[in-house]
């Protein structure tokens, strides 16, 4: 038979944290063999959560005590508001438009505006570019980062259906990845109006 390769880590899983929350529905929709009958009855299944079936902090301090420490070793910055830099790349991280998941009350965030030039950057014939300098002034804020940390009061019960954060988000975002959600919801909606 020869020697057989042993993957060490699927020898020792229970060294990590356990999957995400959606990996549950991971084979129990394998329904039929066509793609795109799982992927509606996905989103189906999305559409018809409820905010208590949403984790809105996965990393509680639980988990986060059993994490290795290489884990949590930046964890003083997660939440900064700064330029994450890569040579030529810079991208904006936003933590403040997802305090929920921090344990935080979510407030309407500053609106944002993403520049187009820094996206059309790439190394080609950049060989001997000085990215340090080229991108002084991002630099210059992620050396800040520690005074930029997004921060708001604890959040310990559902967000209210009519808090101001509520209110704005059904406003500006896309509420459904399915038809049948769209049509359940308005059902849910009219059936609490009837019974109120």
């Amino acid at each position: 038979m020869g020697n057989v390769l042993r993957d060490p880590i699927l020898e020792n899983e229970e060294l990590f944290p356990p999957p995400p929350f959606g990996h549950r529905w991971k084979h129990a929709l394998e329904t039929t063999g066509t793609s795109m009958h799982v992927l509606t009855k996905y989103r189906e299944l999305i559409d018809m959560q409820t905010p208590d079936e949403v984790i809105w902090e996965p990393y509680p301090e639980a988990v986060i005590m059993d994490l290795p420490a290489y884990c949590t070793s930046d964890r003083a910055i997660w939440r900064t508001k700064a330029p994450l830099i890569f040579f030529c790349v810079v991208e904006m991280y936003h933590p403040d438009r997802v305090m929920r998941q921090f344990g935080l009350k979510q407030m309407i965030p500053p609106l944002q505006s993403t520049n187009i030039q820094l996206h059309k950057i790439d190394l080609r014939g950049k060989t001997d570019k000085d990215w340090s300098a080229e991108h002084s002034a991002f630099v210059f804020m992620w050396n800040e980062r520690a005074s930029n940390i997004a921060n708001d009061e604890s959040l310990e019960e559902p967000m209210d259906f009519y808090d101001p954060y509520m209110i704005w988000y059904r406003r500006i975002t896309r509420r459904f990845m399915s038809p049948r959600g769209a049509i359940l919801e308005a059902l849910h909606m009219a059936l609490l109006q009837f019974i109120a």
